[in-house]
């Protein structure tokens, strides 16, 4: 039998070298993608220690002396909703009174978060009725209201002044904390009358009060849990929250409203 060359395979010389060409290429290829992700994995173990490092020296700027307290806890409450304490003094303090996130009704219509506190303090004051860029005029049983309420909360880590406002509706402060606390007052009464009870906007003022404030209020606040004793502003934090006892004195705060007495005040502007 003849066998033709067209019957056999030809192997073409450059073959092989492609062959190994391109093995060499994929095993470079896997071994780039393995040093990738040991980088990758490196940075979120480094992510992991600055996170920790921050959160403990935010801990230590807030005067709190707990160790891992902000660890353990979620500060993601407090945005508008209700509370589940623990019974732990530190971490309820804590959780009353440091606010995170957008405030519910008014936080989405004015671009307000407790996480931007120099920011939304701008925003807020410029309703300051006194001295704002955006004066709210209120007038009749708002205005009434507006007295009330700013009759039972006061900047006493900055101010002189015993309340937010005179008992005429003026202005007994002109600090920036007061007028953005005067002028989410005057906003809510506006805008959301009937959706806030006096309370509730006495709460909402505490919040931020919480945030202006941070040390104080949450040295105040865990002071008054223990105690029993509530000025009106720790009573308003506590609004539609059932109090663990966390001492024999310790009790359930009254409403706001009930509470006669106002809060002292330290130092001045």
């Amino acid at each position: 039998m003849i066998y033709q060359s067209s019957d056999f395979e030809q192997v073409k010389p450059n073959d092989n070298l492609e062959t190994a060409t391109a093995a060499a290429e994929e095993t470079k290829n896997k071994k780039t993608f393995t040093v990738l992700n040991f980088i990758l994995f490196g940075f979120f173990i480094l992510s992991i220690f600055l996170n920790q490092f921050f959160l403990i020296k935010n801990e230590r700027l807030l005067g709190v002396n707990s160790v891992g307290i902000f660890s353990q806890l979620s500060l993601k409450i407090n945005s508008g909703g209700e509370n589940n304490l623990s019974g732990n003094l530190n971490d309820d303090s804590v959780k009353l009174a440091f606010n995170q996130g957008a405030p519910r009704v008014y936080g989405e219509e004015l671009g307000a978060n407790f996480d931007q506190v120099e920011q939304s303090m701008n925003l807020l004051k410029q309703f300051d009725p006194t001295y704002g860029s955006k004066k709210i005029a209120l007038s009749g049983e708002k205005l009434q209201r507006y007295i009330n309420v700013g009759l039972k909360i006061a900047c006493e880590y900055c101010c002189g002044a015993t309340a937010l406002i005179k008992p005429d509706g003026t202005a007994a402060c002109g600090c920036a904390h007061s007028q953005a606390m005067r002028g989410l007052s005057a906003y809510l009464l506006q805008n959301h009358a009937a959706e806030y009870t006096d309370d509730q906007i006495l709460q909402e003022l505490a919040r931020w009060k919480g945030r202006f404030f941070p040390k104080q209020m949450i040295a105040k606040t865990s002071e008054q849990l223990k105690s029993g004793n509530y000025t009106p502003d720790i009573a308003a934090l506590l609004l539609n929250i059932k109090v663990p006892k966390y001492s024999d004195s310790s009790k359930g705060a009254p409403l706001p409203s009930a509470v006669k007495d106002l809060p002292g005040m330290v130092g001045g502007c």
